[in-house]
């Protein structure tokens, strides 16, 4: 009788060992990737882009403004703009 089933005297011995090894790489990778590229509608991601909104909102505010009407604008009314973010 021969014994086909150790790995010493299998044909698939090695061969399966470096596929499944290939596999769990490409797995691995995937993985990685998809944890570093979280989605939009995640809470990390939603806190970011909230946080660049309220930063950009001011300076987005002040552009349509001239020079006469920025000097106008009174203590109140900018107190008042600023407190909404």
């Amino acid at each position: 009788m021969s014994d086909n089933t150790s790995p010493e005297k299998s044909p698939w011995g090695w061969k399966a060992l470096i596929i499944a090894t290939i596999l769990s790489i490409i797995f691995l990778v995937v993985f990685y990737l998809a944890m570093q590229n979280e989605p939009d509608y995640m809470p990390g991601k939603q806190r970011e882009a909230r946080a660049a909104q309220a930063s950009s909102a001011p300076a987005e505010h002040t552009m349509d403004m001239s020079a006469e009407e920025h000097a106008a604008m009174t203590e109140s009314s900018a107190s008042t703009a600023h407190n909404g973010h």
